[in-house]
């Protein structure tokens, strides 16, 4: 059934462009169109659209506010933020307000169609020049509505993973929940380094149990029955580390996150379906657990046929799929 997209824009050409650029990638065959924030937020109650596509800087009223109208009149249209803004307190903002994606309008030609695909999945991006800089900035906008994620995120360097990681493991521990880092030793150590940095109290956070990192290495070993992980061997080894995690020196029970690349760890090594199957273990294991995850792949191979069909499979088992963000600042 061809999806109904609402594109919003006072700039007619670009709405023109949207809808050739839909049209040709996606095959699209409804379009609706408004050219202000009031008319939106009017169309989409009318309408019901699938998905809306949304600009910030709208006469009557700023998309902003227009996406926080239609969340209250049309809760099931998806919102995907084009916009020439580049600031992360925008985007933020606009995701906050509703959005399931935001892309810079400069980014569009090349990331439209992914984006699309992606929100409609129930799946969020964000555009390659604000990922590290916003979304892990800000889990209780989004992350709070759901009681469990687990998201896939690309990054071009060591530099760029831990800051990233960094980030989501900063924003857990404020928030007083506890966090699980399975990852190399290499980067077990840089975290320890930059969230020291940031002021924590690293003693305190590991004495209380809200802090837990295991190798990913001695992780995996203790799970791998020949070459494929054991399910069974994973629920076991996941719920004793939970029970530790969950409980609060106060004895209140508190929520857990994880990050991690025990999956990459496989991929770098060869073990393509491996990881694959350890994405599919841990995505069933940690909805039953309620564990809320974060994987991080570093600059993925993806020459051969055969690398890019598993990595498609393993791209389909995360709630939310972020791309590369191509530098690092």
């Amino acid at each position: 059934m061809a999806l109904r997209i609402l594109a919003v824009d006072d700039f007619e050409p670009w709405r023109r462009f949207v809808s050739s650029a839909l049209d040709r990638q996606l095959g699209l065959q409804t379009l609706l169109e408004a050219s202000d924030g009031l008319e939106a937020v009017y169309r989409a109650a009318a309408l019901r659209p699938d998905l809306i596509l949304l600009d910030i800087g709208l006469p009557t009223l700023d998309g902003i506010k227009a996406a926080r109208r239609i969340r209250d009149l049309s809760p099931n249209s998806k919102v995907l933020f084009l916009s020439e803004e580049s600031s992360p307190e925008v985007a933020e903002a606009a995701l906050a307000a509703g959005g399931s994606g935001y892309i810079v309008k400069s980014d569009a030609g090349r990331e439209l169609s992914a984006a699309v695909d992606a929100v409609i999945e129930g799946k969020r991006y964000i555009s390659a020049k604000l990922v590290g800089h916003v979304f892990f900035d800000f889990p209780d906008a989004y992350r709070s509505q759901v009681r469990n994620f687990h998201e896939l995120q690309m990054y071009s360097s060591d530099a760029s993973f831990l800051d990233g990681f960094t980030a989501f493991i900063a924003g857990v521990l404020n928030a007083g929940n506890a966090v699980i880092v399975l990852a190399s030793d290499a980067h077990r150590q840089a975290l320890l380094q930059k969230l020291q940095t940031r002021g924590f109290d690293l003693g305190a956070v590991i004495n209380s149990g809200s802090y837990i990192s295991m190798d990913a290495g001695d992780f995996l070993s203790s799970l791998m029955v020949g070459d494929q992980p054991d399910p069974n061997q994973l629920e076991k080894v996941l719920s004793s580390v939970l029970e530790q995690a969950a409980k609060a020196p106060n004895g209140a029970t508190r929520r857990v996150f994880a990050c991690g690349e025990c999956a990459p760890f496989l991929w770098t090594q060869g073990k393509v379906n491996a990881a694959l199957r350890v994405e599919e273990l841990w995505a069933a294991v940690s909805q039953k657990y309620e564990v809320s995850t974060l994987c991080g792949y570093i600059s993925v191979d993806l020459q051969e046929e055969e690398k890019q069909r598993v990595f498609q499979a393993i791209r389909s088992v995360h709630s939310a799929v972020i791309p590369c963000d191509h530098t690092h600042r």
